[in-house]
């Protein structure tokens, strides 16, 4: 897929990026070679390929209704409590 100074200035004003005319020529080339590389996907053999919705050994989460904890039992063990929070030391300073 060629590239030109048309589509370089597109996608510049699109992604909001500032090209210098001296480096356009450069995009081009760099670009050109990204999408060419990305091609390369489209010669990927893909015979051995084992479509998704084909797949039987998953892990299905269980929707079971689990007990929660009280309050009273979460914190029962903690040596400061306030307003049924953990309470701790004040580890960063506000500027």
């Amino acid at each position: 897929m060629a590239i030109n100074k048309k589509e370089v200035l597109k996608i510049s004003e699109l992604s909001r990026l500032s090209i210098p005319d001296n480096k356009i020529d450069n995009f081009i080339e760099n670009f050109s070679d990204i999408i060419e590389y990305i091609d390369l996907l489209s010669s990927a053999d893909e015979t051995d390929l084992v479509p998704e919705d084909s797949i039987e050994d998953y892990a299905i989460r269980d929707d079971s209704k689990i007990e929660k904890l009280q309050v009273e039992d979460v914190v029962k063990n903690s040596s400061k409590v306030e307003n049924n929070f953990f309470a701790v030391t004040k580890v960063i300073d506000e500027e």
